[in-house]
């Protein structure tokens, strides 16, 4: 029987590394406060069919603790949590709440039909968006895809001033100055994508981001978004 004797050339041969695998972006996570244990159920699930995941809580007490406690991008939150209580003000204080805890969290709220005008209020307070009841699974999904997103980017955005922060430090390392480049450019795309669904509005586009004009306007100009071209009014 022939032996084949391996070549210095071919032992010296160098192995071929596989690529390195990437990190999966962590799930985006959804804070669903309502008192029907159904009705978070079915949320659930209307989201999991759209890669979303849920963190149920009964109570105003739970929600606050899920916020505290977990990270979620976002929240649906119902206008009264006990039987017979029609007032809205149980959901109304959970949304001043949230929004004291965590400015940067997209707050949805659930109203009926009827009760347009506490979702107005509970926007004021610090929501976002409303849904009505019963709501359309299409609309619910991309509302809450869209806020989750929103306050995904929200977040990565305070990772940014942080970022920046430290590189004023001196003694700042070249690798935390990379990063703040990479996170400038996250905040430039965030803001622009604001203006674009606002249509140039800055009102509305600061409100989106939960920012104040004067602060849109400073992010506006780091980004040069600002010539006398833009559609800014």
């Amino acid at each position: 029987m022939t032996t084949m004797l391996q070549t210095p050339e071919a032992a010296r041969a160098p192995e071929v590394s596989a690529p390195p695998v990437q990190p999966k972006a962590a799930r985006l996570r959804v804070l669903v406060a309502d008192d029907q244990k159904d009705v978070i159920e079915a949320v659930r699930l209307l989201l999991a069919s759209d890669g979303l995941t849920t963190v149920g809580a009964t109570t105003p007490e739970q929600a606050l603790e899920v916020a505290r406690t977990q990270t979620v991008h976002a929240a649906l939150v119902d206008l009264n949590f006990e039987l017979g209580r029609t007032t809205g003000e149980q959901g109304l204080d959970l949304v001043a709440r949230l929004h004291q805890l965590d400015a940067a969290l997209p707050i949805t709220v659930m109203t009926a039909w009827n009760t347009i005008g506490l979702a107005l209020e509970a926007m004021r307070r610090g929501a976002k968006d409303f849904i009505e009841k019963p709501f359309d699974d299409g609309r619910l999904i991309a509302t809450l895809r869209s806020q989750a997103e929103l306050g995904r980017a929200l977040r990565r955005v305070a990772e940014l001033e942080a970022q920046v922060a430290a590189a004023a430090v001196p003694g700042a390392t070249q690798g935390s100055t990379f990063e703040v480049m990479r996170l400038r450019e996250v905040e430039g795309q965030l803001v622009r994508n604001a203006m674009q669904r606002a249509r140039g509005n800055v009102s509305r586009a600061a409100r989106a981001l939960g920012l104040s004009r004067s602060a849109l306007y400073r992010r506006l100009e780091r980004h040069g978004l600002t010539t006398s071209g833009d559609p800014i009014r």
